[in-house]
């Protein structure tokens, strides 16, 4: 089981994504390798994220957050990709972009079956 949790680039609201155990992205490595100067962002402590009360979890494979306006309310919700069955997790933000709270994830749906997102 993975737990979401979501970094907050501070200067920016910008919020990136990872499993507790995962490696970073490769733009991270990359950005490294390039040695861009990165001393200008600085991250907020990661929080663990919830909905409807309880941490956001995958029960298999590794969690890919997004958070963006999927629904074009002008607050940004939370899609969770789950990695292993392709699973796609929808996370409704009923609070505000400052401070997000998130109802019950309920599964992408594509017609009448679960919609997935490729894997592999």
């Amino acid at each position: 089981m993975f737990r979401v949790t979501l970094l907050t680039l501070a200067a920016t609201g910008l919020a990136l994504g990872a499993p507790d155990d995962a490696k970073p992205p490769a733009a991270v490595k990359k950005a490294e390798e390039k040695k861009v100067q990165t001393s200008k962002y600085k991250f907020a402590e990661p929080v663990r994220l919830e909905a409807a009360g309880k941490p956001i979890d995958t029960a298999v494979g590794h969690a890919h957050p997004l958070v963006a306006d999927v629904d074009g309310k002008g607050v940004n919700d939370l899609l969770v990709g789950q990695f292993g069955d392709g699973i796609l997790w929808v996370y409704k933000n009923i609070g505000t972009n400052k401070e997000p709270k998130y109802a019950a994830g309920v599964k992408f749906k594509d017609g009448n079956k679960d919609g997935r997102v490729p894997t592999g």
